[in-house]
């Protein structure tokens, strides 16, 4: 029979199929060559895909250590841009006196000296690699209290420094040009002098937060027990900070 098909001229043979879905009827376009394209993408000719993505995989020790540490360092390092770009320039063109100054930015020196010590308390190099190490040390007892004690201080000032520092802008023309000058420093980050000030509380607020990060990934008991702690102490001195800065701000309100 299929002899017969192929030899005899007046039985049509079916047709070969198209490669892509059924043939067009007669001036209709042909298909194009390839799979069908995604209706998310014309262009495209991948399968569509899912509107959400593969699971984030969680947060270990060894990426949330730096996280606590890098920004540490930039925390110093903002520190560090306003005594040195700021603070002391101030004092040695006269624009203040030291007395005025040290109301304006109260313990700052001590305040750089303290951050520097957490940065580097944490790390320590051992048979070649970086370990860390997280312990409330800088946040208990007495270095816990002197770090208390500073950053209530340098807090609790903050809303008089900006009203001092904004008001000498106004009347000081020459003041007014140095702070411009001061800003547009690539130290400062395109950060104003109004926006680097608050990072001392902005800090402080973050030391809980990173903590306990930490403690939901340290398996050890004993490791997790002494992120607890530092945490704990970190939420104490954080309280009694916001308890200074409302103090001070109902003080410079009056009754």
């Amino acid at each position: 029979m299929l002899l017969e098909l192929l030899r005899d001229p007046q039985i049509p043979l079916r047709p070969p199929k198209p490669p892509w879905g059924p043939s067009k009827a007669p001036g209709e376009p042909p298909n194009p060559s390839g799979p069908p394209k995604s209706p998310q993408n014309p262009h495209s000719r991948d399968p569509p895909k899912l509107p959400w993505g593969p699971p984030k995989p969680p947060k270990t020790p060894q990426m949330i250590f730096p996280e606590l540490f890098l920004t540490e360092h930039a925390h110093v390092r903002m520190l560090r841009v306003l005594l040195e770009l700021f603070y002391q320039p101030m004092l040695r063109e006269g624009f203040f006196d030291e007395q005025e100054l040290s109301n304006i930015f109260p313990s700052l020196e001590d305040l750089v000296e303290v951050h520097s010590e957490v940065e580097m308390g944490g790390l320590r190099m051992e048979m070649g690699g970086l370990r860390v190490e997280i312990g409330g040390s800088q946040f208990e007892g007495t270095e816990g209290s002197w770090f208390q004690k500073i950053s209530a201080r340098f807090c609790s000032r903050q809303s008089f420094a900006l009203e001092q520092l904004k008001a000498k802008q106004r009347k000081d023309t020459r003041f007014n040009q140095f702070i411009q000058e001061a800003e547009s420093r690539p130290r400062c980050r395109r950060l104003q002098l109004k926006d680097i000030i608050p990072t001392e509380m902005q800090r402080l607020t973050k030391y809980p937060l990173l903590l306990l990060s930490i403690t939901k990934c340290t398996e050890a008991a004993a490791e997790r027990a002494k992120v607890e702690q530092a945490a704990e102490c970190c939420r104490q001195i954080l309280n009694h900070v916001n308890q200074e800065v409302r103090d001070m701000e109902n003080l410079m309100v009056g009754p």
